[in-house]
């Protein structure tokens, strides 16, 4: 009988070396598609109450006190709560595509100057594209002491030329509605006391179903990582055209509303030193 050895044209060590070959070809491959890809940097959003006692760092617990107009300050207010529901923010970079907004807010003034919040609408849909998205639902505590971080994200530099967001009220699917269960069905929680003759204690809750939009022009920079600003001013909060809006009265919820929606502003941190810079 005869016997045939049959041996393979490779050897175990020659196809390893082909293996090593072949992955050393794939990262190859992934290294020349990852450069040759759009540059990033990282956007941090922040959001933090502003006002009249903002540049006082107060500490969680503390009354914030809000000087108003000439007008309305014989009607000192303590805030003692001051929560907003914020569902999400979005950057839309200057020359991308994307849906304009309803601005006509009917007998409400609307600038539309470089750091107002202006427009109304109802649309939650995302955009396709030229933009950037935090999505919530964020509970702000806008009597911390520090500012909130919403997030970070890689973006783009270049110029974006406005920023978006909804005020919308906490759902009880929501993550974070177990924290807040009086704040269910609700967008904005005061709590707080006018003080003076008349004065009392006060409750404020109010739902606000708004997008809201602030034009301007909001660089972020090609080597250095970005932080925006997003201050809501609760000193303007129950005042119109120097009146004091009581939140007792209600009547005045619509204005409240009115002036909540107009009292948000975006900054960026431009030197980089962890605060937004004053314009």
């Amino acid at each position: 009988m005869l016997r045939s050895d049959l041996h393979s044209p490779f050897s175990w060590k020659s196809l390893s070396a082909m293996a090593g070959a072949l992955t050393i070809l794939a990262l190859a491959g992934c290294g020349s598609d990852s450069v040759s890809g759009p540059k990033q940097v990282p956007l941090t959003v922040k959001a933090m109450g502003a006002g009249a006692a903002s540049s006082a760092r107060l500490a969680s617990g503390l009354t914030f006190h809000s000087a108003y107009s000439a007008a309305a300050e014989s009607i000192p207010v303590t805030f003692t709560k001051a929560l907003l529901v914020l569902r999400d923010v979005r950057f839309h970079f200057e020359d991308g595509d994307f849906d304009t907004l309803d601005t006509d807010d009917g007998d409400m003034d609307s600038t539309g100057s470089q750091g107002d919040s202006i427009g109304e609408g109802e649309d939650d849909d995302d955009h396709d594209g030229g933009m950037v998205t935090f999505r919530g639902p964020f509970v702000l505590d806008l009597l911390s002491q520090s500012a909130e971080s919403l997030g970070t994200q890689l973006v783009p530099p270049g110029d974006y030329d406005r920023v978006q967001g909804h005020l919308r009220a906490l759902r009880a699917s929501d993550w974070n509605a177990g924290g807040y269960p009086f704040l269910i069905g609700a967008t904005v929680h005061l709590e707080g006391l006018v003080e003076g003759d008349g004065g009392g204690p006060f409750t404020y809750q109010a739902r606000i179903d708004n997008e809201f939009m602030i034009r301007g022009r909001f660089s972020v920079g090609p080597d250095s990582p970005a932080t925006a600003f997003i201050s809501f001013d609760v000193s303007k909060w129950l005042v119109k055209d120097g009146a004091f809006l009581d939140p007792r009265i209600p009547d005045n919820a619509k204005w409240i509303e009115w002036a909540i929606r107009h009292a948000i502003k975006v900054d960026m941190d431009e030197d980089h030193d962890g605060h937004p810079e004053e314009h």
